[in-house]
């Protein structure tokens, strides 16, 4: 199957989409925030680079690594919602 990409370049923003198959990264970045996220037929990933909050998630055939960095009360609240939707996403747990 052919690699398809889509990228979006602009001032505010920049989006970049890659897919082979089943396997998908997608990038995004802005002013503040930096997203990615890399899934396979093995593994999944998913990164979140922000001014107040870093989110990292792994998961692979050995385990979920789940990485966390947030400051303040608010944050890191913030960071409890964004992890369990991901976890669910990467079918872990209930």
């Amino acid at each position: 199957m052919a690699k398809k990409k889509i990228n979006i370049d602009t001032d505010n923003l920049d989006v970049n989409l890659e897919k082979d198959g089943t396997n998908i990264k997608l990038d995004i970045d802005t002013k503040n925030v930096d997203i990615q996220v890399v899934r396979d037929e093995i593994n999944k990933e998913f990164n979140l680079d922000g001014k107040n909050i870093d989110i990292h998630v792994k998961k692979t055939p050995e385990g979920v690594e789940v990485k966390v960095d947030a400051k303040g009360v608010l944050w890191k609240a913030i960071a409890k919602r964004i992890v369990k939707f991901i976890l669910r996403r990467f079918k872990v747990g209930k």
